[in-house]
C-alpha cells in the first residue's frame, strides 16, 4: 500500500527496526550492537532502547537488552483478532485428508453445541450435521468435553438441561452426567455412542485458547457400521490430539 510521504511515521519506523533487529538475533544485544543493525545513531538508538524499556516491552542489565514476555501481547492481539475458522481450516483439511473422515468444531452456546467451522469428505451416505447446526450438548461428544472442562459452565448448564430421552443410550440423569464428565476431564477425550440417534457415534477432543481455557472442540462423528469404536479411538483420537495441538499452539496457547 503507498501512502503520502506526510502520512509516513518515521519515528514508528524506526522504533519497529528495534524491535526486529531483537527478534532476528535472538540473543541480548548492546547498544553498539543495535545502532549499527538498525543503521541509527547511537543517541536515537538509546532513546528508542530506553522508551521500550520503560514501557515494559525490553529489559536491561545495564549493557546488554533483551525483550520481555510483554512482546507477545502484540502477537496475540493479532491471533485474537483473527476468527477460529481461518486459524483452523488448515489443520482441519489436513487431519480430513489424513483420516479420509470428515471433522467438525463446535462451540456451546445456550445449552447447545453449535457447529462453526466443517471439512467435509464427500461419500454417498453422509452424516448431515452442517455449520450452524445446533444440538444439545450434553448428548454430544464436543458439549462434553467443553462442559467437562469448565466447571462454572457446567453447573449452570446442567440445571438448564432437559433430559430427554433420545435413544435407550442416553444419559438422563444429572449425577450420571456428572461422572461422565469427571471421567472426560481426567482422559482428556470424549467419546458418545448412539445416545443423540442409534447408528451414530462421535469422538471429540479439546481446544485450547490463549489463557488455558477450552471454548471450542472438534469432533468426528461416523456410523456405527462404518467404524467402530476402537478404530476411532485408536485411529482418529490420536490425530485429533495432535490437530487440537497445533490449533491451540496458533491460538498462542502452548
Amino acid at each position: 500500500m503507498e501512502i503520502k510521504a506526510s502520512d509516513y511515521v518515521q519515528s514508528l519506523d524506526k522504533g519497529l527496526r528495534v524491535l526486529l533487529v531483537f527478534s532476528k538475533e535472538q540473543r541480548p544485544l548492546t547498544l553498539s550492537e543495535v545502532a549499527a543493525q538498525t543503521q541509527m545513531s547511537r543517541a536515537a538508538a538509546r532513546r528508542f532502547l530506553l522508551t521500550f524499556t520503560h514501557l515494559g516491552y525490553m529489559q536491561t542489565d545495564g549493557k546488554r537488552f533483551s525483550l520481555t514476555a510483554k512482546v507477545l501481547d502484540l502477537g496475540y492481539s493479532y491471533i485474537s483478532s483473527m476468527d477460529i475458522i481461518d486459524i483452523a481450516k488448515p489443520y482441519m483439511l489436513k487431519l480430513s485428508q489424513e483420516l479420509n473422515e470428515s471433522c467438525s468444531i463446535g462451540e456451546i452456546q445456550d445449552t447447545d453445541i453449535v457447529y462453526i467451522v466443517q471439512e467435509q469428505v464427500a461419500r454417498v451416505m453422509t452424516v448431515s450435521l452442517k455449520v450452524g447446526s445446533r444440538i444439545p450438548a450434553h448428548v454430544t461428544s464436543m458439549g462434553r468435553m467443553i462442559l467437562a472442562m469448565n466447571e462454572q459452565m457446567q453447573e449452570e448448564l446442567l440445571d438448564k438441561i432437559d433430559f430427554t430421552t433420545y435413544t435407550s443410550h442416553t444419559i438422563t440423569d444429572k449425577d450420571k452426567l456428572k461422572a461422565e464428565l469427571a471421567i472426560i476431564k481426567i482422559q482428556g477425550w470424549a467419546f458418545v455412542d448412539e445416545e443423540l440417534e442409534y447408528g451414530l457415534r462421535a469422538i471429540s477432543t479439546p481446544i485450547f485458547s490463549k489463557n488455558g481455557s477450552v471454548k471450542y472442540a472438534m469432533t468426528i462423528v461416523s456410523t456405527t457400521n462404518r467404524t467402530g469404536k476402537e478404530e476411532m479411538i485408536n485411529r482418529f483420537l490420536p490425530a485429533m490430539q495432535k490437530t487440537c495441538q497445533e490449533i491451540s499452539l496458533a491460538l498462542g496457547m502452548m
